[in-house]
């Protein structure tokens, strides 16, 4: 049997990966946030006169956006938790991961859990996607941004990121227009910070962001809800911020260890 067909990354296996491989991490808090102030959801819009989109929320999004654009070398630490529906039972699974950011073109994302460690590098010109514990790697020929590089590891080879939306805000991308619901839920800590807590609905997806209150208006933890899955599974990741980050010569650059095996995406023609 062919290299190709016995050892490359699948479509399944890379769906399955997503699960821990976008937003590369995170712990679930081990309960909700208690909340100084709440507002009623804007459901209740004929009862309390709300409107659907509070102009605040994009508000608050807009100033988040021109914050992120604005960094360029930048360091993320994640903690994640992900539901997976096994029969009629949700199980929550646990990871984390780091972000490394250079724009406009070094990006590097560790990702892992208990069981599966994925490294993704991208140097400016080539994207190296390694499985470090099993010994083989991937590579395929990047564009020249980060946010470019990213949409064709969704689009091209089933490498999606739940954290490559971060790229977009603060730029003719950001996902504005799909909202149609935005209000302000309160104020929450995470991990000892005062953030606004701010929800979300769009199209498909119901999602909250966690925004800090003082200082860089930077996301401390988004949750996510797809409506378009039976058991809207949620996934949550808290986020750890160094904002200004100097990182050493070889960041960026994959060097293969000793026996290790160089295979091809299962989809890698159809990507061409």
């Amino acid at each position: 049997m062919p290299l190709r067909n016995r050892s490359s990354f699948s479509k399944r296996h890379a769906l399955w990966l997503t699960a821990f491989v976008t937003a590369c991490g995170l712990t679930a808090a081990a309960s909700m946030p208690a909340y100084a102030e709440t507002k009623h959801h804007p459901a209740q819009a004929e009862e309390s006169q709300l409107p659907a989109i509070e102009p605040e929320s994009i508000a608050a999004l807009t100033r988040m956006g021109d914050h992120l654009a604005s960094l360029k070398s930048f360091e993320i630490d994640t903690r994640s938790s992900m539901e997976v529906v096994d029969g009629d039972q949700k199980l929550s699974i646990e990871g984390g991961g780091t972000y490394e950011v250079q724009r406009p073109d070094r990006l590097k994302i560790d990702f892992r859990t208990d069981s599966l460690k994925r490294e993704f590098i991208y140097d400016g010109k080539t994207v190296t996607y390694v499985a470090p514990n099993e010994n083989f790697y991937a590579t395929f020929d990047a564009p020249p941004t980060i946010k470019e590089t990213l949409r064709d590891a969704a689009q091209k080879y089933d490498l999606s990121f739940p954290l490559a939306d971060l790229f977009n805000w603060g730029t003719k991308d950001a996902p504005i227009d799909q909202i149609k619901e935005g209000f302000h839920v309160g104020k929450a800590y995470i991990g000892g910070q005062e953030t606004d807590h701010w929800a979300f609905r769009g199209r498909d997806q119901d999602w909250e962001v966690w925004i800090r209150s003082e200082g860089n208006p930077v996301p401390l933890k988004l949750s996510l809800v797809d409506r378009l899955e039976p058991t809207a599974p949620r996934f949550s990741v808290e986020l750890d911020w160094t904002e200004t980050k100097t990182f050493p010569d070889g960041t960026f650059t994959y060097t293969p260890p000793a026996g290790a095996a160089q295979i091809t995406f299962a989809n890698e023609g159809a990507a061409k």
